[in-house]
Protein backbone atom coordinates (compact mmCIF):
# COMPACT_ATOMS: atom_id res chain seq x y z
CA UNK A 1 0.00 0.00 0.00
CA UNK A 2 1.18 3.35 -0.70
CA UNK A 3 1.02 5.83 2.17
CA UNK A 4 0.47 9.10 0.16
CA UNK A 5 -2.80 7.62 -1.60
CA UNK A 6 -3.92 6.30 1.52
CA UNK A 7 -3.22 9.73 2.66
CA UNK A 8 -5.40 10.90 -0.05
CA UNK A 9 -8.11 8.65 0.43
CA UNK A 10 -8.47 9.49 3.72
CA UNK A 11 -8.69 12.91 3.06
CA UNK A 12 -11.69 12.71 0.74
CA UNK A 13 -13.41 10.14 3.02
CA UNK A 14 -13.32 12.54 5.88
CA UNK A 15 -14.37 15.36 3.74
CA UNK A 16 -17.59 13.34 2.46
CA UNK A 17 -18.04 12.21 6.13
CA UNK A 18 -17.64 15.90 7.49
CA UNK A 19 -20.60 17.28 5.01
CA UNK A 20 -23.16 14.65 6.12
CA UNK A 21 -22.20 15.03 9.74
CA UNK A 22 -22.89 18.60 8.70
CA UNK A 23 -26.29 18.58 7.54
CA UNK A 24 -27.24 15.99 10.37
CA UNK A 25 -25.68 18.68 12.50
CA UNK A 26 -28.18 21.36 10.84
CA UNK A 27 -30.90 18.97 10.75
CA UNK A 28 -30.89 18.15 14.64
CA UNK A 29 -30.27 22.32 15.55
CA UNK A 30 -33.48 23.27 13.28
CA UNK A 31 -35.30 20.77 15.42
CA UNK A 32 -34.56 22.26 18.45
CA UNK A 33 -36.41 25.40 17.62
CA UNK A 34 -39.05 23.57 15.61
CA UNK A 35 -42.40 24.02 17.05
CA UNK A 36 -43.55 20.67 17.38
CA UNK A 37 -40.87 20.05 19.35
CA UNK A 38 -42.08 22.49 22.09
CA UNK A 39 -43.33 20.85 25.30
CA UNK A 40 -46.74 19.77 25.43
CA UNK A 41 -46.47 18.02 29.46
CA UNK A 42 -44.34 18.06 32.07
CA UNK A 43 -43.42 14.54 30.93
CA UNK A 44 -42.92 15.82 27.36
CA UNK A 45 -39.01 15.38 26.82
CA UNK A 46 -38.67 16.16 22.84
CA UNK A 47 -37.31 19.45 23.29
CA UNK A 48 -34.50 18.31 25.89
CA UNK A 49 -33.41 15.14 23.61
CA UNK A 50 -33.33 17.15 20.27
CA UNK A 51 -31.07 19.69 21.87
CA UNK A 52 -28.55 16.57 23.35
CA UNK A 53 -28.94 15.38 20.00
CA UNK A 54 -27.78 18.71 18.33
CA UNK A 55 -24.98 19.39 20.97
CA UNK A 56 -23.37 15.79 20.25
CA UNK A 57 -23.64 16.60 16.46
CA UNK A 58 -21.88 19.91 17.09
CA UNK A 59 -19.28 17.94 19.13
CA UNK A 60 -18.62 15.64 16.19
CA UNK A 61 -18.49 18.67 13.74
CA UNK A 62 -15.41 20.31 15.60
CA UNK A 63 -13.95 17.20 15.96
CA UNK A 64 -14.63 15.90 12.00
CA UNK A 65 -12.90 19.52 11.00
CA UNK A 66 -9.76 19.39 12.92
CA UNK A 67 -9.49 16.33 11.70
CA UNK A 68 -10.19 17.43 7.75
CA UNK A 69 -7.64 20.11 8.44
CA UNK A 70 -4.98 17.93 10.20
CA UNK A 71 -5.22 15.97 6.87
CA UNK A 72 -5.23 18.79 4.55
CA UNK A 73 -1.39 19.53 5.99
CA UNK A 74 -0.38 16.03 6.09
CA UNK A 75 2.35 15.16 4.30
CA UNK A 76 3.34 11.64 3.51
CA UNK A 77 6.33 10.54 5.47
CA UNK A 78 8.05 7.75 6.51
CA UNK A 79 7.30 5.92 9.91
CA UNK A 80 9.93 3.88 11.49
CA UNK A 81 7.18 3.69 14.70
CA UNK A 82 3.45 3.97 15.31
CA UNK A 83 3.06 7.35 15.93
CA UNK A 84 0.38 10.16 14.80
CA UNK A 85 0.66 10.12 11.13
CA UNK A 86 1.93 6.21 11.05
CA UNK A 87 0.31 3.68 8.70
CA UNK A 88 0.22 0.05 10.11
CA UNK A 89 -0.90 -3.11 9.63
CA UNK A 90 -1.17 -6.17 12.56
CA UNK A 91 0.03 -9.47 11.30
CA UNK A 92 -3.41 -11.59 10.50
CA UNK A 93 -5.18 -8.43 9.86
CA UNK A 94 -6.45 -7.46 5.96
CA UNK A 95 -7.26 -4.30 7.32
CA UNK A 96 -4.76 -1.00 7.40
CA UNK A 97 -4.36 1.16 10.51
CA UNK A 98 -3.58 5.28 10.29
CA UNK A 99 -2.91 6.95 13.38
CA UNK A 100 -4.53 10.25 13.52
CA UNK A 101 -4.31 13.31 16.30
CA UNK A 102 -8.36 11.65 16.11
CA UNK A 103 -10.18 9.10 15.27
CA UNK A 104 -12.31 8.94 12.13
CA UNK A 105 -14.13 6.41 10.23
CA UNK A 106 -11.84 5.75 7.67
CA UNK A 107 -11.54 4.68 4.11
CA UNK A 108 -10.98 1.94 1.38
CA UNK A 109 -8.21 1.58 -1.25
CA UNK A 110 -7.94 -1.20 -3.75
CA UNK A 111 -10.08 -3.39 -2.05
CA UNK A 112 -8.37 -2.48 1.47
CA UNK A 113 -10.07 -0.71 4.29
CA UNK A 114 -7.99 2.08 6.41
CA UNK A 115 -9.38 2.40 10.16
CA UNK A 116 -8.23 5.17 11.75
CA UNK A 117 -7.49 5.48 15.33
CA UNK A 118 -5.65 8.20 17.99
CA UNK A 119 -3.30 7.83 20.01
CA UNK A 120 -6.36 8.50 22.84
CA UNK A 121 -8.00 5.26 21.73
CA UNK A 122 -7.41 2.00 23.95
CA UNK A 123 -5.86 0.56 20.86
CA UNK A 124 -3.93 3.53 19.92
CA UNK A 125 -2.09 3.72 23.65
CA UNK A 126 -1.41 -0.38 23.56
CA UNK A 127 0.11 0.50 19.93
CA UNK A 128 2.39 3.66 20.73
CA UNK A 129 6.05 3.46 20.01
CA UNK A 130 5.83 0.10 18.53
CA UNK A 131 7.94 -0.65 15.47
CA UNK A 132 7.79 -3.90 12.73
CA UNK A 133 7.79 -7.13 14.65
CA UNK A 134 7.22 -5.49 18.05
CA UNK A 135 4.28 -7.75 19.89
CA UNK A 136 2.08 -6.50 22.54
CA UNK A 137 -0.41 -8.38 24.66
CA UNK A 138 -4.46 -6.21 24.35
CA UNK A 139 -6.92 -6.57 26.40
CA UNK A 140 -10.28 -6.97 25.21
CA UNK A 141 -14.08 -8.04 25.68
CA UNK A 142 -12.80 -11.38 24.41
CA UNK A 143 -9.98 -11.73 26.77
CA UNK A 144 -6.27 -11.58 26.48
CA UNK A 145 -4.66 -11.69 23.07
CA UNK A 146 -1.37 -10.84 21.20
CA UNK A 147 -0.57 -9.27 18.43
CA UNK A 148 2.40 -8.31 16.16
CA UNK A 149 3.07 -5.18 14.00
CA UNK A 150 3.51 -7.00 10.59
CA UNK A 151 4.73 -3.14 8.65
CA UNK A 152 4.68 0.57 9.60
CA UNK A 153 5.00 2.90 6.89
Amino acid sequence: MQKAQAIDALKQACRQELAAIEQASAAARDETTNAETKQEGKYDTRAIEASYLARGQAVRVASLRQLTSWFEQLQARPCTEIQVGALFQLEGSADWLFMAPVGGSGAALSGQRIKVISPASPLGKALSELESGDEVTLSSPKGQRSVTVSVVL
